[in-house]
Parts: C-alpha cells; sequence; structure tokens
C-alpha cells in the first residue's frame, strides 16, 4: 500500500500545475488503502471504510453526500469534486 500511494503522489505530483497538496495527499491515502474493499457476506466494507474515514480525518472533509470514492481533487479550485461532473 506504500508503494502505491507514494507511485500514485509520484503520478500526479509530476504535473507542474497541481495546487492543493493536502487534497491529493487524502484522495491518494484513500484510493491506495481503501480501494480494494468491496462488498462481503452482506458487508459494503468500502462504504464502512468511507464513513471510518470521514470521522477520522477532518480536513481536507470530503462532502457528507457520497462515500469519499465517489470524489476526485479539483486542482483548478482546490476541493473535492464528483466524478460525475467531468463527462
Amino acid at each position: 500500500m506504500v508503494v502505491s500511494l507514494c507511485k500514485l503522489l509520484e503520478s500526479i505530483l509530476k504535473n507542474p500545475g497541481v495546487k492543493g497538496l493536502a487534497y491529493v495527499f487524502v484522495f491518494c491515502c484513500v484510493w491506495c488503502l481503501g480501494a480494494g474493499f468491496d462488498l462481503k457476506d452482506g458487508r459494503q466494507y468500502r462504504k464502512e471504510f468511507s464513513t471510518w474515514w470521514k470521522e477520522k480525518f477532518k480536513a481536507p472533509r470530503f462532502p457528507a453526500a457520497k462515500t469519499v470514492f465517489d470524489y476526485y481533487v479539483d486542482f483548478e479550485n482546490t476541493k473535492f469534486e464528483e466524478w460525475n461532473k467531468l463527462s
């Protein structure tokens, strides 16, 4: 997971226009630590991870409406934005 985190950070930070490093770091942590969770035996582990993350880590804060996996970092506005707004 640590190697994945470093690789993802490296790939994003190669872009000189990246702002909001705290957002980038949180985004990378969420995906590298929690993306492997799935539904098993009726438990939605990915959703549980999302709830846990939002309770434990307050800055930068994800919007409350959806899971942490429903957002990406909008570099221009330095905020989390829903993936569906990219299209």
